[in-house]
């Protein structure tokens, strides 16, 4: 009895993740990009973020999945009442079908769900309830939630990623100089995440893949704001040495909820400056100068003042704060 347990346990967990990812590949591929997944670095109720390139909008999504129907050929979903964390988070709930999602999904609001769940007490803990068939019409209470799986993403206000890439100036294009900055960029990464993570109040998403500007993405677990962090790391040798940062034109995208986040890693003593610059995206193309398909920004990240940047300076050892009061 007790490997029976086990093995069911095993079995839904098993249903949940391989719905999930199944559920952010059909999203990626029917939008043709349009929106971007978000995976979370620390469990707190939410399985993905979904963010939709045309408006920047972020949508909090928990997903559900079952790999068998019921006897009266429903889908059946239980989860506990105190999972719920977001009324305006969506449950994508689905059969998985052999290789496949169901062909209809049921995408309905927590507070929604909430509402017409059927609620079950047991020892002491609240279970809420959906059956659903896989059709639509009909006068189940489910049926207006109800998607065609191939109309997932538009369920989402799924956009196509729209403008073409800001055009190039013609002739040959320059590339930065061909230092290997991968770790040092990859530590950079690691030090913004560990230093968010000090805050209770933060939940940290990571995208996969990694395609767009946001590389961490914030979410107050409070207020339910987001806030997007691109990471950079300027290496250095020389405190008075001037280093250049770069963004490839063609991919960076501004946003109001998106910052650059760029932090001096010292080469020989192989620690981070204690100040770090937090600059808006929308503010970049103003400060940064045009090099082929390159934005580049001048900075000193050793020399404890940043010239005209000094307005975004802020302390790496307060980051956390800072976000949170950003997002509070």
């Amino acid at each position: 009895m007790e490997r029976d347990v086990r093995w069911h346990h095993a079995q839904t967990l098993a249903s949940g993740q391989v719905a999930e990812f199944k559920v952010w590949a059909e999203l990626v591929r029917q939008s043709l990009g349009g929106l971007h997944v978000f995976l979370p670095l620390r469990d707190v109720g939410i399985d993905g973020v979904v963010h939709r390139l045309a408006d920047g909008s972020f949508v909090a999504v928990q997903v559900k999945g079952r790999m068998s129907l019921t006897p009266a050929g429903q889908v059946h979903i239980t989860v506990t009442a105190s999972s719920l964390v977001d009324d305006d988070a969506l449950i994508v709930a689905t059969l998985v079908d052999g290789s496949e999602l169901g062909r209809m999904v049921l995408v309905i609001d927590e507070a929604s769900f909430r509402r017409l769940a059927a609620h079950d007490l047991v020892d002491g803990r609240e279970y809420l309830t959906a059956a659903f068939g896989l059709h639509l019409g009909g006068e189940s209470r489910w049926a207006r939630f109800l998607v065609p799986r191939e109309l997932l993403a538009a369920r989402f206000g799924r956009l196509p990623t729209d403008a073409p890439p800001t055009s190039l100036p013609s002739g040959e294009v320059k590339s930065p100089a061909a230092v290997d900055r991968r770790y040092e960029g990859f530590v950079g990464e690691m030090e913004v995440i560990r230093r968010l993570a000090s805050s209770e109040s933060l939940a940290l998403f990571r995208p996969f893949p990694d395609l767009e500007t946001v590389e961490v993405l914030v979410r107050h677990r409070a207020t339910r704001r987001y806030l997007g962090l691109q990471v950079k790391t300027s290496g250095f040798g020389s405190a008075s040495a001037e280093e250049r940062v770069y963004f490839r034109r063609s991919s960076f995208r501004a946003s109001a909820s998106t910052f650059i986040c760029v932090l001096g890693w010292e080469r020989v003593g192989r620690r981070f400056v204690e100040s770090c610059l937090l600059v808006p995206s929308v503010d970049i193309a103003g400060l940064a100068r045009v090099e082929g398909e390159w934005l580049v920004l001048e900075v000193e990240p050793g020399s404890g003042r940043h010239r005209k940047l000094g307005r975004y300076a802020s302390e790496l050892g307060m980051l956390d704060q800072t976000v949170e009061k950003m997002l509070g």
